[in-house]
């Protein structure tokens, strides 16, 4: 025990020791499995896998074929966190970054533009209806084409800030146009916004307790995605699948996200046959064209004729991809599931002459909802929640009603031609 002790001491022992170690650490880094880096389809190297483990529940946007770094930008050639996190985009839809994510080359390139001059993105038709309304001339002439984007920028801000027009669409419409973006404001709000994604993402279908899922994006936006936004004024999302908001106060059926009462009525036939808001509206009136309009009329392009009159051709002249032609009938294809639905050709009635005035929903529509003596106030002692800053500013709006009704539909002539529907309020 005694030389044992000595030998501890002696340089031989640490030199044996240190050789003994080294030939230990040799034989595992020889004989352990090595593990190349995640590479894409491609070949090349993609790292963020490394900490990201979500599933992508869809093929089109699959991990192994585009990894994280095509999306969300960032550098996936680092484990370095800083690093690999650089210029990392969290929503690659957002209009601000979609040039650089969603529009590069090989995806998405012509889309970007003709969304960003989309109705849904500028808000355009909205804003300068309620400048003329509040009689603002001089932000009229000032900036003749405004649109949402152009209010986010600060001159443009400062030099319209004392406009009643603006602080009432920025107080109570400011949350349903593309350019919020998503998770911004808070509540119920939070869903609404962020480019391509307002539309185009959807909750995975169910959660796997081992494994995290990723968003899951999709090629066409299912209704409550649309119905998100578009259940106020008309409240045609809500009349098309059967819903009506009642007088408040009472009782309903369902209670929408934001508290409205909803009392359920008979639905729109399109609804009851299976049909989405998609199946009918194209690509280029939800998304754009790439033409600047000024209102809905002008963007919208198909109507009841499109259809029914068995040609399946919109009023701008476009073909439906989904319209089909077997023998003597005519179908529409459902988007999504692919189901083919006949269409019926117009009864005698709607040909008369003397009916050549009406259009299809002056006769057909089942009711709608009329919101009478709907008025607003405005506290400037108050605050309320601005949507394009995301902040309490000074000045609260209130919406007053008489009453509201379901009822048949008012009637109206249209430019001294067609008589067309409307809704009071």
């Amino acid at each position: 025990m005694p030389i044992f002790k000595k030998f501890l001491k002696t340089k031989t022992f640490w030199f044996l020791a240190g050789l003994i170690f080294l030939m230990v650490l040799y034989y595992k880094e020889t004989h352990r499995e090595k593990k190349e880096p995640f590479r894409l389809t491609s070949g090349e190297v993609e790292l963020c896998v490394a900490c990201h483990q979500e599933v992508v529940p869809e093929k089109v946007h699959e991990k192994k074929i585009l990894g994280c770094a095509y999306c969300h930008l960032g550098n996936p050639y680092t484990l370095d966190f800083k690093e690999a996190h650089k210029r990392l985009i969290k929503n690659p839809g957002d209009l601000r970054y979609a040039h650089l994510t969603c529009g590069q080359p090989g995806c998405h390139p012509t889309e970007i533009n003709q969304v960003k001059n989309s109705l849904m993105a500028t808000n355009h038709g909205m804003i300068r209806r309620l400048l003329e309304v509040f009689e603002e001339k001089e932000i009229l002439s000032l900036y003749p084409n405004l649109t949402v984007e152009k209010l986010y920028q600060k001159e443009v801000y400062y030099k319209t800030r004392n406009s009643l027009g603006l602080d009432y669409y920025k107080k109570l419409c400011g949350s349903c146009h593309l350019w919020l973006e998503k998770g911004k404001l808070p509540y119920f709000l939070k869903e609404k916004g962020g480019g391509c994604t307002a539309c185009h993402l959807v909750k995975p279908e169910k959660e796997n307790n081992s494994q995290k899922l990723h968003p899951k994006l999709v090629k066409y936006p299912p209704m409550e995605n649309c119905v998100r936004c578009h259940n106020r004024s008309g409240r045609i999302g809500f009349t098309y699948q059967g819903l009506y908001e009642n007088e408040q106060g009472g009782i309903g059926d369902t209670v929408w996200i934001d508290g409205r009462l909803l009392t359920r009525v008979s639905p729109d036939v399109h609804f009851e046959k299976g049909l989405a808001c998609i199946d009918c509206h194209t690509k280029e009136e939800v998304m754009g064209d790439g033409n600047f309009y000024e209102n809905l009329h002008q963007a919208l392009e198909v109507t009841c004729e499109t259809c029914h009159d068995g040609t399946g051709i919109t009023k701008k002249g476009r073909r439906l991809k989904n319209f089909k032609k077997k023998g003597s009938q005519v179908f529409l294809e459902t988007k999504e599931k692919s189901s083919l639905l006949l269409i019926k050709k117009p009864v005698k009635p709607c040909r008369i002459y003397y009916h050549r005035r009406l259009t299809c929903v002056s006769c057909h529509a089942k009711h709608i909802p009329d919101c009478y003596g709907c008025h607003i106030k405005y506290d400037p002692r108050d605050t309320h929640l601005d949507k394009v800053l995301a902040k309490e500013t000074k000045g609260l709006w209130i919406e007053h009603e008489s009453y509201r009704r379901l009822t048949s539909p008012t009637l109206a002539v249209e430019g001294n031609q067609t008589i067309v529907t409307v809704t009071p309020g």
